[in-house]
């Protein structure tokens, strides 16, 4: 007999698991789901969270403004992220959240941009990406325009505690209930979880359980296994960092490789905030934040550095546990690629939500997605470290390792083709792969023979005119301050003398 799932119990803590609960709530709330909270510690202090352009439909979702965040949390709107120090001193391109060019007679632009560059062209990819030159210029995207070269999307940048405390107020007002403690003591039945015993004696029962912590629930359950990426994503520790307001907000992320890691500086309304990701076993935490003055000196002042073990669960579904976020897909910071997996998670979860108690079909479903899904996004942080050309630790070392099976065939035939192969489902699709391996300076060595169909006189028009038109477009854009000025409802900030974001 069919025993439908009543009572959804997560566990974890700050952003990722507010996220959850109200997320299941407004999917199931209306028949009758009960979803409670354990949370087992506070957001972590001076921590920041950045999210691809996806995160702003899972916001529309919840019935999140960007006003609402941008007051409440200090959000700041983000055209891309800028990578600096990946090839040596000095090299530096933009990842903008959107495409180059556009098609002409149905070839792709990059392959045109390659045979102009054998052409004798100058300008970088980069150039031809409205995204990019709005990002560069402190100016946003707003809305839909169809007359518009392309259609930029746009991430954000949000203080985590703020963000955090916003999630919780709207998840207990939807009905969500919440009890605080560490897990003392979980009983179960086999590979299902009966309930879980708090520290202080509460026992919290329910149907289904989530672990959006940091796996440790889901790592105890009979079968599980982690598949370590280290080797692959080296770094295992990630120093929150607060800093002064930057003069003038840029509209990206920067991300700057140093000695043993990378500094990554995230715009908010009040302050800079920071993110200081290294390998332990090369550099310690005085010396990044050393590195982050050097980067751009803002008087950082530093957090706790948190451990990451980058990997994936296996089996992230087993029984009646299910893992999601960082307990089920373990990643470093970089390109936004925790909360988008944890955000592929919940969608997943939410389209295979359990029809019976007793658990089907639905657990090796979710496992294969996810393993898709994390492996996809660990390909493409890897791609940052693997082309790398600085010295030293960890740096030399995961330049001179194989890649993973599937990036080593991107890098192959983007190399020799210009053509990236994705599935529809990826976090990042060609355009994001073309701007960051480029930008890596991996040049396809050939181009699609249909572009020179175009004779040369004629792509330099059709340059020049997408040129114009990317210039005509980020004219018409509000800068990022006035954006935010008028969300806020204060006046636009000053420019006090610029600090710098190489």
């Amino acid at each position: 007999m069919s025993r439908p799932v009543q009572t959804v119990v997560a566990v974890g803590f700050g952003a990722p698991l507010w996220l959850t609960v109200l997320a299941l709530r407004k999917a199931f709330g209306a028949g009758g789901l009960v979803v409670r909270a354990v949370e087992t510690a506070p957001p972590t202090p001076g921590l920041s969270h950045a999210g691809l352009p996806a995160m702003g439909n899972l916001h529309q979702l919840l019935g999140l403004s960007e006003v609402e965040l941008a007051r409440r949390c200090g959000a700041v709107p983000s055209l891309g992220q800028r990578f600096a120090g990946f090839s040596g001193d000095g090299s530096a391109f933009l990842h903008p959240y959107d495409t180059h060019g556009h098609s002409v007679d149905y070839v792709d632009f990059v392959h045109h941009w390659v045979l102009a560059r054998r052409r004798g062209l100058k300008a970088a990819l980069e150039d031809f990406s409205l995204g990019a030159a709005a990002a560069k210029q402190g100016r946003i995207v707003e809305g839909d325009d169809p007359a518009r070269l392309s259609s930029p999307g746009v991430g954000l940048h949000v203080e985590a505690t703020a963000y955090a405390d916003l999630l919780r107020q709207r998840a207990l007002a939807d009905g969500v209930s919440v009890q605080q403690g560490a897990i003392a003591d979980v009983e179960r039945s086999g590979d299902r979880i009966d309930a879980l015993v708090l520290d202080g004696g509460v026992r919290v029962e329910g149907d289904l359980f989530l672990d959006v912590g940091d796996g440790s629930l889901i790592g105890q359950m009979p079968g599980a296994a982690f598949e370590s990426w280290s080797a692959w994503l080296p770094f295992d520790r990630v120093l929150p960092l607060a800093g002064r307001r930057l003069g003038a907000l840029p509209a990206y992320a920067h991300v700057e490789a140093v000695d043993g890691g990378w500094i990554g500086l995230y715009p908010l309304q009040d302050r800079t905030a920071g993110l200081a990701v290294y390998d332990s076993r090369a550099t310690d935490e005085a010396a990044m934040v050393r590195q982050a003055e050097g980067v751009s000196p803002l008087d950082w002042r530093q957090g706790e550095a948190l451990v990451v073990k980058p990997g994936m669960q296996t089996r992230p579904w087993i029984g009646n546990c299910v893992a999601l976020g960082a307990a089920a897909i373990a990643l470093d910071p970089s390109d936004a690629a925790p909360m988008h997996a944890l955000q592929a998670g919940l969608s997943h979860l939410v389209t295979l939500f359990p029809s019976d108690i007793d658990g089907g079909p639905e657990a090796r479903a979710y496992g294969a997605a996810m393993a898709a899904h994390g492996r996809g996004l660990r390909d493409f942080q890897a791609m940052h470290y693997y082309l790398n050309r600085r010295s030293g630790a960890p740096w030399e070392a995961v330049r001179n390792l194989e890649p993973p099976a599937d990036l080593a065939y991107k890098l192959r035939l983007f190399s020799a083709r210009g053509v990236v192969p994705t599935r529809e489902d990826e976090a990042f699709q060609p355009a994001n792969w073309a701007a960051c391996l480029i930008g890596h300076g991996v040049v396809p060595q050939a181009h699609d023979p249909l572009a020179e169909g175009v004779s040369e006189g004629e792509q330099i028009q059709i340059f020049q005119k997408i040129l114009g038109r990317i210039a005509a477009d980020v004219g018409r854009m509000r800068p990022l301050e006035a954006k935010l000025a008028s969300m806020t409802q204060r006046p636009a900030a000053p420019a006090p003398a610029p600090l710098r974001f190489t």
